[in-house]
């Protein structure tokens, strides 16, 4: 028996360099919520995974996730690894189980029990969650700028990159400075930019982070777009508003992606039900970790709904994990995979090894056991003592 001896978390401090965050200090945070977590069995094996939030989006702060974390060791401590379903049942009983929330931390630990336990078995991670049907990935990336002229000089950028998915970032105005027309105008004219900008053959997914708030006002405005088929509109009202997200899909004549809807399979089986979506946005974090992702990919391969992975962002341990999940899907969307790269600066200290690489604009798995991945330790405690003053 592969028997748990300590779940431990290991605090990072990034520094956001992505376009537009900066300015964005409460909805994009400059500094948010990141850990890795080590979960280290009896015998002295251990497995990685890591956990990224963020205060607006995800309500969970520093200090919230190493107190999560500390109470899934007192609930995992002693329990058999390798029956990870168990493990999940263990974490959920502790904290957080009959609530959409507080997944960040148990997303985490799970990660870090697959990468244990695949190991352990001396396969990749994808292999354990029944996964494998392609290793190699076109990529997709998030543009947030500001004006017509900066977005379509981003969309011209990453697809000379080789990028085959776009989102574009068409709610910030209304995030930061409240829902007014002439925001919403200054939103679909970025839109439109975009679109000019880019290729047939390269996904646009126009993201308005629940902003646009009137399923009405959004029909109205996608109709001006429906002769691109390459356009979707992702997440344009509140998360729980199926209804509504039902309505723009049935008369827009633009495919509807849902993203802060998806929390859980659960939500996924509703989505499903009120045929609110085209397609998803599986956020590992969100969800609780690899056990959960695959439930809510099984629910949408069935409902013929697509899945697009992404990242939140993460250092490379969790792209690197976005990329074993992004195997399980029967249809392959662009993914998310390259936060590590564009969203964060880590500092100088390079503590991890192995994981996704990147080249011609696709990310490639490693083939080696767990998550391919694996920490400097001693590479990782000169950043935590650096901390911001680097």
């Amino acid at each position: 028996m592969l028997k748990i001896a300590a779940v431990e978390p290991f605090r990072l401090y990034p520094v956001a360099i992505k376009e537009a965050w900066a300015d964005d200090e409460y909805v994009w945070p400059s500094h948010p919520p990141s850990f890795l977590v080590k979960v280290t069995a009896e015998n002295g094996d251990y497995g990685v995974g890591e956990i990224s939030s963020q205060q607006w989006y995800l309500g969970e702060t520093p200090d919230q996730i190493a107190e999560l974390v500390a109470i899934y060791d007192g609930a995992l401590r002693g329990q058999n690894a390798t029956n990870i379903a168990f493990c999940q049942f263990k974490m959920e009983e502790a904290f957080g189980g009959g609530m959409p929330g507080a997944r960040g931390a148990r997303s985490g630990v799970d990660m870090a029990l697959h990468d244990l336990v695949a190991k352990h078995r001396d396969i990749p991670v994808y292999e354990l969650i029944g996964g494998g049907l392609r290793t190699k990935f076109e990529m997709l990336t998030n543009l947030y700028h500001k004006t017509p002229d900066e977005m379509a000089e981003g969309c011209r950028e990453y697809v000379g990159r080789g990028f085959k998915g776009l989102k574009i970032k068409v709610g910030d105005e209304m995030l930061s400075k409240g829902w007014t027309r002439a925001n919403f105008l200054s939103e679909l004219d970025k839109l439109q930019a975009a679109i000019e900008a880019t290729p047939r053959d390269v996904y646009i997914d126009a993201d308005a982070n629940q902003g646009w708030l009137s399923a009405n006002w959004t029909v109205s405005a996608l109709r001006q777009f429906e002769g691109c088929n390459n356009l979707s509109i992702e997440q344009p009202l509140g998360h729980a508003d199926l209804t509504g997200h039902a309505h723009v899909r049935a008369r827009a004549g633009v495919p509807v992606i849902l993203d802060e809807s998806v929390w859980s399979p659960e939500a996924v089986l509703q989505i499903a039900r009120h045929q609110a979506g085209d397609r998803i946005v599986l956020k590992l974090n969100r969800l609780g970790g690899f056990s959960e992702a695959v439930k809510a990919i099984h629910i949408c391969d069935a409902a013929a709904i697509g899945v697009s992975v992404d990242t939140n962002p993460y250092t490379l341990v969790g792209d690197t994990a976005c990329c074993h999940v992004a195997t399980v899907p029967k249809v392959a969307y662009p993914v998310d995979c390259e936060g590590h790269v564009s969203f964060l600066d880590w500092g100088e200290e390079k503590f991890i090894t192995g994981g996704i690489t990147i080249r011609d604009g696709k990310a490639h798995l490693p083939d080696g056991p767990g998550l391919g991945v694996d920490i400097d330790w001693a590479a990782l405690k000169r950043h935590q003592d650096m901390g911001y003053d680097r």
